[in-house]
């Protein structure tokens, strides 16, 4: 049976190839051009929609593209089962590194000068920050354009929200004392 489903299964994959690489270029490029004509509102962060939310044929595509994934990708057990272990996991992540949320400006400003530690969880959860993320949170605490307390949500946004799914389940693992 499966000798009969080989070359069905050969030519569908070669069609989504075939389609992934026509659609790529024009996509990239229609965002570049958008991220371009947009820049200031970018760059002032006023630009509240995606590059490729214009009403155009390329906003038309991508979202026939979302619907067929919703509808015929995402829906299957496999994908369901791994969407909710990534949940779980971004979710643990999420509620370990709250304490450093209820920190006050004080103490987490004295985490960041590297002071005498007195809150010894919330200490070794900043050790595990990396530098690039501090060395952009004591950049926007200095421009002192929004709360102190929105950027150093944004500290741990960008952290978690940056990590591969095998960091993530490793650091969730190592939090969870699973290994």
């Amino acid at each position: 049976m499966s000798e009969n489903w080989g070359p069905l299964l050969n030519q569908q994959s070669q069609f989504f190839t075939f389609l992934r690489v026509r659609l790529i270029h024009p996509l990239v490029n229609h965002a570049a051009k958008r991220f371009i004509d947009n820049i200031d509102a970018v760059y002032h962060g006023n630009l509240n929609e995606s590059l490729l939310e214009d009403g155009g044929y390329e906003h038309a595509i991508t979202e026939t593209l979302k619907q067929v994934a919703i509808k015929q990708v995402f829906c299957h057990r496999e994908v369901e089962k791994l969407e909710l272990q990534g949940y779980r996991i971004i979710t643990g992540l999420l509620d370990n590194y709250r304490s450093l949320l209820a920190l006050s400006e004080d103490e987490f400003s004295k985490l960041v000068q590297g002071l005498p530690k007195t809150a010894l969880i919330e200490t070794r959860l900043f050790h595990k920050l990396p530098g690039k993320h501090l060395a952009t949170y004591k950049r926007a605490i200095e421009a002192n354009q929004y709360p102190e307390f929105y950027h150093r949500c944004r500290l741990l946004q960008d952290y978690i929200s940056g990590m591969t799914d095998q960091y993530a389940l490793d650091e969730y693992r190592l939090l969870m004392v699973l290994d």
